[in-house]
């Protein structure tokens, strides 16, 4: 059996976690296209009774191509989509075929820790991890339990892992792979803020800076949670703000206000000299002037603004649309396109640059 992460065009600098407990599972190895792009000749020098693809939103198109170029060389091989209790990452929600094989444990502290010595891509994470140059992912916990209507992961059950479990995994990490920084990609971090706070007090001891790259919620911030983080070694924290306009937010079931997202992003400004707020381009009653707002007031307390456009639910969207970075394009009919495209273009010194990926070939 091979497994597969097709070539997505973002997040080369981070494994599939998902692929990487079901490989850490069944204990098999991984042809990984997306940090290391290459021709399908690695993959078609090796017959396999059973192939299974990591499929999500973003790669569905390429991870096709795969599958039928595979059969057409191996006419006998069975083709399957492959997964574990992880069904979103980083807003790509998984999709599974009919022929599906999956880890079906609900994730908690009986999974494994990734063994990410079975993708063939390890020697690039390896070197990168012990230069500093890439940071280690975790996910300490799954789900959202908020109803906001614009994101994949709302109303999910929260499932989060001990942080005594987490804090092994990066121990492990440390001792086994030597990484030097990481970051983690919860749906929401500080869903429950005294598990946030003990993580923080058992991860210090690491001695790691580490970052919160997906947002935090802003209502469930305060000093005592940024002054845990900050001497845990936290050097950035995000916060999920969308729009600055409270009929906005209003209008996607945020359950929270702008003056809540304020009140969090100056105390963040306190402890971070890095903070992020992610915001979203056309979501439902906005328009040029609203979010051009949240670009003016962002730069004005001092936070970095990383647009993205808004998905309409309900769209017939083909295979590998992407949603931020290179490829992105508006989706949202609230106003006018070039108006939307104008504003993302604005802000892409804002962005983080896209990763290098030394060494690949």
């Amino acid at each position: 059996m091979i497994f597969v992460n097709p070539y997505s065009r973002v997040n080369v600098d981070f494994p599939d976690i998902s692929l990487a407990y079901a490989a850490t599972h069944f204990n098999v190895p991984v042809v990984d296209f997306n940090t290391n792009p290459r021709p399908y000749d690695a993959l078609l020098s090796r017959k396999t009774d059973t192939l299974g693809i990591s499929v999500r939103s973003l790669n569905a198109g390429e991870a096709a191509r795969i599958a039928n170029t595979y059969k057409s060389a191996y006419p006998n091989t069975k083709v399957v989509s492959v997964g574990s209790g992880i069904d979103i990452q980083c807003c790509y929600p998984y999709r599974k075929w009919d022929d599906h094989l999956e880890y079906t444990v609900e994730f908690s502290d009986e999974y494994p820790f990734p063994n990410y010595e079975l993708f063939d891509t390890f020697p690039l994470f390896e070197t990168n991890w012990k230069n500093g140059v890439w940071r280690y992912a975790i996910m300490t916990s799954l789900g959202c339990p908020f109803p906001c209507e614009h994101c994949m992961c709302r109303s999910r059950k929260f499932r989060p892992r001990s942080p005594e479990n987490s804090v092994n995994e990066l121990r492990a990490a440390v001792d086994r792979w030597k990484i030097k920084k990481f970051f983690i990609l919860d749906d929401c971090f500080n869903a429950n803020k005294k598990r946030a706070i003990r993580f923080c007090r058992l991860v210090k001891d690491l001695c790691l800076p580490w970052e919160c790259a997906n947002g935090l919620r802003a209502d469930l911030f305060d000093d005592e949670l940024a002054e845990a983080l900050a001497r845990a070694g936290c050097v950035q924290v995000s916060f999920g703000i969308e729009s600055t306009d409270n009929d906005v937010l209003a209008s996607i079931n945020k359950a929270e206000s702008f003056e809540q997202m304020e009140k969090a992003a100056i105390i963040a400004r306190r402890y971070f000299e890095n903070v992020n707020g992610f915001f979203i381009i056309g979501l439902p009653g906005s328009s040029y002037k609203s979010d051009r707002a949240g670009l003016d007031w962002a730069r004005r307390i001092g936070i970095n603004a990383h647009f993205s456009y808004y998905v309409p639910q309900g769209l017939n969207l083909p295979d590998d649309e992407v949603f931020y970075g290179d490829g992105a394009r508006p989706l949202s009919d609230a106003y006018p396109a070039e108006d939307q495209v104008r504003l993302f273009n604005e802000t892409s010194a804002m962005r983080p640059p896209v990763p290098s990926v030394t060494g690949a070939k």
